[in-house]
């Protein structure tokens, strides 16, 4: 406004301007913001009160001022020009500037008083007037500010819900995509998103929610996947499948290294595929050595030895591969002198002592062309039969043969179920070539009696066909009284005993294979029956692998016994002259060698490791056996287990250790009949 201006003619932009701010209280989006605008309007209220105040002031103050220009008297006629702001005696009709037709400028002029000029306010005074142009700008000021501060609050409160809606927003895209990643098991992804709602709304129970949820997920998917893979490696190892056992338990620690159970397992099927590994190493190793392939054995041992480096048993390997081979030589000596005896006292024509030489330098040193040719020439002294050449069938030859006659058979196989009652020497063409059969219920395959005092066979396999469960099972060579040696030849698959020594018989094998038959690999029971093994092997019987009892006498010796269905070897006879010597015992289901009684002998210098309930049992009734020298080892269940009794310091002298249920146990009770 000028300085002149009324302010009454402003009012209405000032009321004008309250609507607004009224307006503004009205479209507030909250109760805070609508309180901040409604202090604001009572400020303004206020001043536009002092406004109006000064409005009628200066009202006053004017008509005052007009009231002082009109003569006294002049009564309550006077008026008061709005264009002049003066008051001015109305005309009397007989005026003369009421005639018609008059103009003003006829008019005398009209007598004007002085107007006494409005008084300057004392500068001192109490009381000083707003000049117009001080109370606009104060009035705008005021305006601007209520308004301005008005829109900054409201603006302020504005951003405020907006970004409190778009954090409100965010959490809940953020709770459903970390429940969704938290269903598909997408970890590290779903603590992301919490880890986001936990910035955003600090506190928030949706992002403790979720870390719960992702804890109990992964929780329950390790339970989960634990117990399955675990469960795997489980059935794959009781299975014998060690390399699954491995893979399955592998998978387990790659993710969950701390798992105390799986940890276990993977021992124990470490240390299973290393008796595995040592098995199957030491089985080829002595496969190479009983064929003599020297070059093979060494090979074997080497790839043992990188495979398992530092294992005792390669040790004892090599020992054997040396040992072995100092034997050869030492046979093959042995059988050169035995030539050279049978030359001298060979005078063309049959005797008993020059056969006995050539038969046991051939035994010493089959590969030798000068022992074969000179025993092929002193054997020649007695009748040869040749079957099917010169004789159709092996019955028709046993039927025509004499004491020391010989039967030579071509590979093939032969009927059996025979007897044979002389002192004949039965032959076949070479390792499984030739075989003897009959069915299980049917007999043995060859009983031979009495008057076979000093028969022989070589290079022949006994086998029965079928299986008989019969409490009474044929074996597949029986000897009742008999005297016989057997070598290179193959027991298997009888229903009964591979090869049983009754009535006092002697049954000498060397280099002779007993396998999968239905009761033991070869026995002898009965006072006298003697049972004599070299350099042979029981390998898969359903009972034990080499076994004598009720007064039977036994010598064996360099053999292995494994993986027979319960012990390897067992002596369960009071008798003398017991000789159980530098044999390998393994895998088998119960003890590697079980001393049940003995009268005397020795057990020495045996190997027994990785049989299931223990390594060797000594009962108190073997307590005269000496026990030395023997090492026991991984085996699942105890080294040594010694009968209440028996003193631990007498067998002091055996090698106990890895076992898994105790190097020694002593002090042992047994059941009837174990």
């Amino acid at each position: 406004m000028e300085p002149d201006e009324d302010p009454a003619s402003r009012l209405g932009e000032f009321e004008a301007a309250r609507e607004r701010i009224a307006d503004l209280i009205r479209q507030a989006p909250n109760d805070t913001i609508a309180i901040r605008y409604q202090e604001g309007l009572q400020e303004f209220d206020r001043a536009l009160a002092a406004v109006r105040e000064e409005i009628e002031r200066r009202r006053q103050e004017k008509v005052a001022a007009m009231m002082a220009l009109v003569p006294s008297s002049v009564s309550g006629k006077q008026v008061i020009s709005k264009r002049e702001g003066f008051l001015e005696e109305p005309p009397s009709p007989s005026d003369p500037r009421t005639e018609i037709g008059r103009t003003p400028a006829a008019w005398p002029p009209p007598k004007v008083e002085p107007v006494a000029t409005e008084p300057t306010p004392d500068p001192g005074s109490e009381e000083e007037p707003v000049s117009s142009p001080k109370l606009r700008y104060a009035l705008y000021v005021m305006i601007f500010l209520i308004i301005g501060g008005a829109g900054g609050a409201w603006l302020y409160f504005h951003m405020q819900a907006e970004r409190e809606l778009q954090v409100r927003t965010e959490v809940a895209f953020l709770e459903g995509l970390g429940a969704k990643l938290v269903e598909g098991r997408r970890w590290a992804e779903a603590q992301q998103a919490y880890r986001r709602v936990e910035e955003l709304d600090p506190g928030s129970e949706i992002a403790v929610y979720g870390r719960r949820s992702i804890e109990f997920g992964m929780r329950e998917e390790q339970e989960q996947f634990v117990g399955y893979w675990s469960g795997e490696a489980l059935a794959a190892f009781e299975a014998g499948r060690l390399e699954d056992a491995g893979e399955a338990a592998s998978k387990v620690l790659a993710r969950y290294p701390n798992e105390r159970e799986v940890l276990e397992l993977r021992d124990k099927i470490e240390t299973a595929r290393q008796i595995k590994v040592r098995e199957t190493w030491a089985e080829e190793i002595r496969s190479a050595i009983e064929s003599r392939d020297w070059k093979l054995a060494d090979a074997s041992l080497t790839s043992f030895a990188q495979e398992l480096p530092g294992d005792d048993l390669l040790n004892l390997l090599a020992r054997e591969i040396e040992t072995a081979r100092q034997r050869q030589r030492d046979e093959h000596a042995r059988a050169k002198e035995l030539a050279a005896a049978a030359r001298v006292r060979d005078g063309g024509k049959f005797d008993p002592q020059v056969l006995a030489w050539m038969r046991e330098a051939m035994a010493l040193a089959p590969e030798d062309p000068e022992i074969k040719a000179l025993y092929e020439k002193v054997a020649s002294y007695s009748r040869t039969l040749r079957v099917p050449d010169e004789v159709p069938t092996l019955k028709e030859a046993l039927a025509q043969v004499r004491d020391r006659d010989r039967i030579v058979l071509a590979e093939g196989s032969y009927p059996g179920g025979l007897s044979v009652n002389v002192a004949v020497q039965l032959e076949g063409a070479g390792e499984g070539k030739t075989v003897l059969e009959n069915p299980a219920d049917d007999a043995p395959v060859l009983t031979f009696g009495p008057g076979a005092q000093g028969a022989t066979a070589s290079g022949l396999v006994f086998r029965k066909s079928g299986f008989d469960a019969s409490e009474t099972r044929y074996p597949g060579v029986q000897l009742r009284g008999a005297e016989v040696s057997f070598t290179d030849c193959r027991f298997e698959a009888a229903s009964g005993h591979g090869l049983e020594v009754l009535e006092g018989g002697l049954a000498e094998t060397s280099r002779c294979e007993f396998k999968g038959n239905g009761w033991d690999g070869a026995v002898a029971r009965g006072k006298d029956s003697r049972l004599q093994v070299e350099e042979s092997v029981a390998e898969g019987n359903f009972g034990h692998g080499f076994e004598v009892w009720d007064g039977g006498v036994a010598s064996i010796s360099n053999s292995v016994a494994k993986r027979n269905s319960r012990a390897g070897i067992l002596i369960d006879s009071a008798a003398d002259g017991i000789r159980i010597a530098d044999n390998e015992v393994f895998g088998n289901r119960e003890y590697g060698i079980v001393l049940a009684a003995g009268a005397s002998g020795f057990v020495r210098g045996n190997s027994c490791y990785a049989n299931l309930r223990g390594g060797m049992v000594v009962r108190f009734s073997a307590i005269s056996m000496v026990v030395e020298k023997n090492q026991l080892e991984d085996n699942q269940g105890p080294g040594l287990v010694l009968e209440q009794g028996l003193r631990q310091d007498i067998y002091e002298d055996n090698k106990s250790r890895g076992n898994r249920s105790g190097n020694l146990v002593s002090g042992a009770t047994f059941d009837t009949g174990e």
